[in-house]
């Protein structure tokens, strides 16, 4: 079975020595050797696609603010890096089109997962993330896109039969949906704190299986036995993780 992307992948960069999905955090990744970043993108309410986790400005001490009510112009004036080391303030928040254009020229592979703003139309945003994909300079196999929307993906991949996506689950199914077989995903992600060993056997026998998040190296040694091809992780980079991999190769 073809796994689409390494064992080891930095959740949203690496968040243990820069802030969450920012250059920095991505910069760190590339220089600790990981070759794959998870990634999130949502909308803004000028259309701007904004790499970020949440639809408001929580993270930033700004919880009353919305992406729905601000846009490109206020965003770029957010200062990203303050709230994780002083020595990051000042830090910009990347746009979709500037995230696509630094993993190409670091040669990294990116899992994009879209967070759809719920506050926003649905197919406006999977359409501007698919037409800002089309530009991007990315080979097929180097980029993957995941959601928990499933019903975005399926939209996604209306519209173009060869990108690669991937359901998010919370909670497997105890069955494999039959829904899995439209959106022809070349693999599974879900959280691991959820998973039991049946769950992972099953799943893993069809599709290649991914966790998330996952920061513990006896952890990670578990669900490979379990059959999951790899993890998104807060230190992707750390010993005890890549030691797991060389005691516990995955299939």
């Amino acid at each position: 079975m073809t796994q689409p992307m390494p064992a080891l992948i930095g959740h949203r960069g690496l968040p243990d020595k820069a802030p969450e999905n920012t250059r920095a955090s991505i910069l760190a990744a590339k220089h600790h050797g990981i070759g794959w970043v998870e990634i999130d993108v949502t909308m803004a309410g000028d259309g701007s696609l904004v790499i970020m986790h949440d639809p408001d400005l929580r993270l930033f001490g700004q919880p009353d603010v919305r992406l729905a009510d601000i846009g490109r112009k206020e965003l770029q004036q957010v200062d990203a890096g303050s709230w994780f080391n002083p020595e990051f303030q000042g830090e910009p928040l990347l746009f979709l089109d500037e995230l696509l254009s630094l993993v190409s020229e670091l040669q990294l592979g990116l899992n994009l997962e879209i967070k759809i703003n719920d506050d926003l139309e649905t197919n406006r945003q999977v359409m501007a993330v698919y037409e800002t994909l089309k530009h991007a300079d990315l080979p097929t196999n180097q980029l993957l896109v995941s959601s928990f929307n499933h019903a975005a993906l399926a939209q996604l991949r209306n519209l173009d039969n060869n990108v690669q996506i991937a359901p998010l689950f919370k909670t497997l199914p105890q069955t494999i949906p039959a829904s899995l077989q439209q959106l022809q995903p070349v693999s599974v992600h879900c959280s691991q704190s959820r998973l039991t060993l049946q769950q992972a056997k099953q799943y893993a026998s069809h599709y290649p299986l991914y966790c998330y998040t996952v920061n513990s190296a006896e952890r990670f040694g578990e669900l490979l036995q379990w059959g999951v091809s790899g993890i998104f992780c807060d230190h992707a980079h750390a010993p005890e993780m890549l030691n797991a991999l060389t005691f516990h190769p995955s299939e």
